[in-house]
């Protein structure tokens, strides 16, 4: 039926100055047309597809083509920019900047078409293009104007900071991922949201503590001439062909929406395929090793496709995978990632696993990796090399080949730290690349680094979703040219340690979901990460408008900043109150239900893991015994941060409840999450207390010590009970997030439990607990919780010069009298420790200064460097502040053209 036209009418308003054109229309019923430069490719289709639906949901026509000009009242026009087509010209007649860089994106509101209102939507590529349409389509949907839906839309002109926007899942659990892998309306509506929040790479990671499963992966797809005892159990050619069917199909809804696929390959063999190869199933029954082959064994305890517990072998359990064996190992896997390209030539790139988990021993790499160099460079795809275990000659045989390699490497361990790179590392890991960059860092730069959050182990349950967080982060990523950055979806470890045919089970009790998958659940973990990563300049109006929609215009507003401050909670655990054994994302359930031990083992082994910005409570108990001072944060200050953070959420919270609807499920889902992560911050705070005067006991012999330790861990144990209350039962009792052989609980309420008994066997230790006769008094000190610590602000320095010194100046203020103020400097080689000079005050310009040494500039690493202060009260501060910047400066060193 056509849609009746009416005429429209201009109307000018003045503002400041400036001319404001809007349109509005007479009647309710109009028709937009929408004109493109030439016929759209996939991701322009999906996207001007948005714009129609959005459209017609507001009960507005669409017309396609320039003859459905005429009879519309408003025009969208949209094209790519190398195209000079009309909507290029409606830019350059309104003077409107051109998009520049690949997905950059160029909106403009009030543009002119043939007389008509036009809004113009212009890409330097069909994603940017792309990412322009679905911007309009979701301020469409805003729209409140029943005669103009473009009221909401906004003029931009944005590029993104980074270059891959990533987000990864693991296949640890049969059940769980094919019951996802089958799904198309999953994958159109997963790939619908990352879209819509600029992500621009999937990542599936095969083989991952997984029993088995997908160890390696090739024969779930296809079988390798030559190879016919390489099979996967069960599996039929016809099941094969599905399999391929269904993932190139998975391919083809992510290229429609502007996504690269990247495959990630763990294994090439699992941990026990030798030994059954080699001996049968009754030798496995006596446990015989792997030979240190693999690391696909990982997870599922036994059960129909087999298990295991870390790289161990499990008596009795047939891996999924059989006929790969040291014999075949190498020329079965070339020939297999050569069949792979051959099979899916539209993957986009492989993530390699470099290390033995691979089940590649360290003679067997430079040849294996030189020979799939050689075909990875023919197939002409993109590859990704785990940095873990990656020697750099195999990097340097890759670059010779001309492969062009990316290095992916944690940004924090296996968990969520701070946004930055870690100031210094766990010693554990200092001389390896395992949780850092080491020193991969170096000049001439021939690779690109992805920078991955492994937030699987930190972020498995719980809403999550900081956006000055994701701000810094975005920031940090840049320290070796345009970063890369990969995270993993939030539950990706769900179901790892079930059996492999077990029913998935749901995170939310049914009163409680108002979803039909659970990754919708986390919408705004994903909006904050993809458009902040896009563009750490992106107006809150993003994510505001959704709160609001959600939660009401009243306490949509009080929710959002709730989250905010209690997604701020897991980091700061990491970071400053974590035992770094724990730091394995399949170790240990990471820091949502992890209380860390009992008091006496978190005072015996707890460190954070970013160890020169904060004390640990043996340091900070020693330090108060001996009276040093120290510029790191200690952990009394970090217990008050802690109580702060959880004060402010509750806050937020009531004032929520005030107005937010009863009834609403996702209240109530949301405001349990709140509860829990206020009631962590609150554990750790009075955690951190008990483990500092725990170690003053064991130090001083006080038993007043030991009795202030068992007041503060008291008040942590009915901390986290208020904690399970609160949260009530929203969620399961059985969450399978990690195998049952390891520290794995399934509910906080099992860790309530095993506390009460930890706790009471602390008094049972104090009931025969006796002083030593030289004991003297050792307490927390009542420090100033309102003193101000040193303030300092750091001149930007120039880049480094080879051969000459590093002047670094410091304006320190410290109310109490400056003690001492040092530099403190290395390369940016996470290898290194920090070198040491002493800054001294000019009395001429009242800068203290110090220098970095001319033979410590080289032209293979940039620097950093960070200033330590300390007033004449003891109270210390690391510049730059972590609390707002990344907490050091990074010096890049002039280079000679090459």
């Amino acid at each position: 039926m056509r849609t009746l036209l009416v005429a429209t009418r201009l109307l000018v308003r003045v503002t400041a100055g400036v001319v404001f054109m809007l349109w509005t229309a007479s009647a309710a019923a109009q028709t937009v047309a929408i004109l493109t430069d030439a016929t759209p490719d996939g991701p322009v289709r999906y996207g001007l597809t948005k714009i129609e639906e959005a459209l017609r949901a507001k009960g507005f026509s669409v017309q396609q083509g320039r003859d459905a000009v005429k009879a519309s009242a408003f025009v969208v026009l949209a094209g790519i920019r190398s195209a000079n087509g009309a909507a290029t010209a409606a830019l350059t007649a309104a003077n409107a900047p051109l998009p520049q860089g690949a997905e950059a994106l160029t909106i403009r509101r009030n543009g002119q078409y043939e007389g008509k209102r036009a809004v113009v939507l212009v890409g330097s590529d069909s994603v940017g293009l792309m990412y322009a349409a679905l911007d309009v389509a979701e301020r469409i949907g805003w729209s409140q104007n029943r005669t103009d839906p473009f009221d909401r839309v906004r003029d931009a002109t944005e590029k993104p900071t980074t270059g891959t926007r990533g987000v990864s899942i693991f296949t640890m659990n049969r059940a769980y991922f094919e019951s996802r892998f089958y799904d198309e309306r999953f994958w159109m509506r997963y790939f619908d949201m990352l879209a819509a929040d600029r992500f621009n790479n999937f990542a599936l990671i095969a083989g991952y503590e997984n029993g088995g499963f997908l160890a390696p992966i090739y024969p779930y797809f296809f079988d390798v001439d030559g190879y016919p005892d390489v099979k996967m159990l069960g599996m039929t050619r016809e099941m094969q062909a599905k399999n391929v069917a269904t993932f190139k199909n998975v391919m083809r809804l992510a290229h429609e929406r502007g996504i690269t696929v990247t495959l990630g390959i763990w294994d090439h063999i699992g941990s026990r395929q030798e030994e059954v190869a080699a001996a049968g199933a009754a030798a496995a029954d006596r446990g015989r090793g792997a030979g240190g082959r693999g690391g696909g064994f990982g997870g599922p305890p036994p059960g129909p496709l087999g298990g295991g517990t870390g790289n161990r072998a499990i008596p009795g359990v047939i891996p999924a995978v059989s006929g790969v064996i040291s014999e075949n190992l190498v020329p079965y896997s070339k020939a297999a990632i050569a069949k792979l390209y051959q099979v899916f030539p539209e993957l986009d790139a492989i993530q390699f696993r470099m290390h033995n988990e691979s089940g590649l021993r360290p003679e067997e790499m430079p040849n294996f990796w030189h020979e799939v160099f050689t075909i990875i460079r023919g197939a002409g795809k993109r590859v990704d090399l785990r940095a873990k275990g990656l020697d750099k000659s195999i990097i340097a045989d890759a670059v010779k080949q001309g492969v062009k390699p990316t290095v992916n490497t944690k940004v924090w361990m296996e968990q969520a730290g701070l946004p930055f790179h870690p100031t210094h590392i766990n010693t554990q890991n200092q001389q390896d690349a395992r949780a850092g960059y080491a020193d991969l860092l170096e000049y001439p730069q021939t690779y690109e680094m992805t920078w991955q959050l492994w937030t699987s182990g930190t972020n498995r349950l719980l809403l999550w979703g900081d956006p000055d967080y994701v701000r810094r982060f975005t920031g940090a990523a840049q320290i070796y040219g345009r970063g890369n950055i990969e995270i993993n979806e939030l539950g990706a470890t769900k179901m790892h340690g079930a059996t492999h045919d077990a029913e998935p089970i749901p995170v939310l009790t049914a009163p409680y979901r108002t979803y039909d998958y659970e990754f919708e659940r986390y919408w705004h973990y994903y909006r904050t990460w993809g458009r902040l990563t896009y563009n750490p300049r992106t107006a809150p109006e993003v994510w505001e408008q959704e709160f609001v929609r959600r939660f009401g215009g009243q306490a949509g507003p009080h929710v959002m900043r709730a989250l905010h401050l209690a997604s701020q909670v897991l980091p700061r655990v990491v970071a400053a109150s974590y035992l770094y054994s724990n730091f394995p994302t399949t170790g240990a359930a990471g820091p949502e239900m992890g209380a860390q031990g009992s008091l006496p083992l978190y005072a015996a082994r707890e460190e954070g893991s970013d160890i020169q910005q904060f004390m640990n409570v043996r340091d900070a108990a020693k330090s108060i015994i001996d009276g040093t001072d120290t510029p790191m944060r200690r952990p009394e200050e970090t217990s008050r941060w802690f109580a702060n953070v959880s004060d402010g959420i509750l806050r937020e919270l009531a004032d929520a409840q005030k107005t937010a609807s009863p009834s609403s499920k996702e209240f109530l889902a949301t405001a349990a999450d709140l509860k829990i992560l206020a009631g962590l911050a609150r554990y750790h705070s009075a955690r951190l207390l008990g483990g500092v005067a725990y170690n003053l006991y064991q130090l001083s012999g006080d038993l007043g010590a030991f009795d202030e330790a068992i007041a503060h861990e008291r008040r942590a144990v009915q901390d986290w009970s208020d904690m399970v209350a609160g949260a009530g039962d929203v969620y399961g009792t059985n969450l399978v997030f990690g195998p049952r052989g390891r520290p794995f609980p399934y509910h906080w309420n099992e860790v309530l439990g095993w506390l009460n008994d930890a706790f009471n066997q602390l008094l049972e230790e104090r009931k025969t607990a006796t002083a030593r006769p030289d004991a003297k008094p050792a307490r927390l000190p009542a420090r100033d919780a309102n003193a101000k610590p040193p303030v300092v602000i750091l001149p930007p320095v120039a880049p480094a010069q080879l051969g000459s010194p590093v002047v670094v100046t410091a304006n320190v203020t410290a109310p109490a009298g400056v003690k001492w103020v040092r530099l403190r400097y290395r390369h940016v080689n996470q290898k290194e420790d920090y070198e040491t000079a002493e800054m001294t005050l000019d009395q001429r310009t009242g800068l203290y200064s110090g220098a970095i040494p001319a033979p410590f500039v080289d032209s293979i690493w940039n620097l950093m460097y960070f200033v330590e202060v300390v007033d004449r009260n003891g109270f210390g501060r690391m510049y730059p502040d972590l609390e707002v910047e990344t907490p050091y400066v990074i010096v890049p060193v002039k280079r000679q053209p090459s």
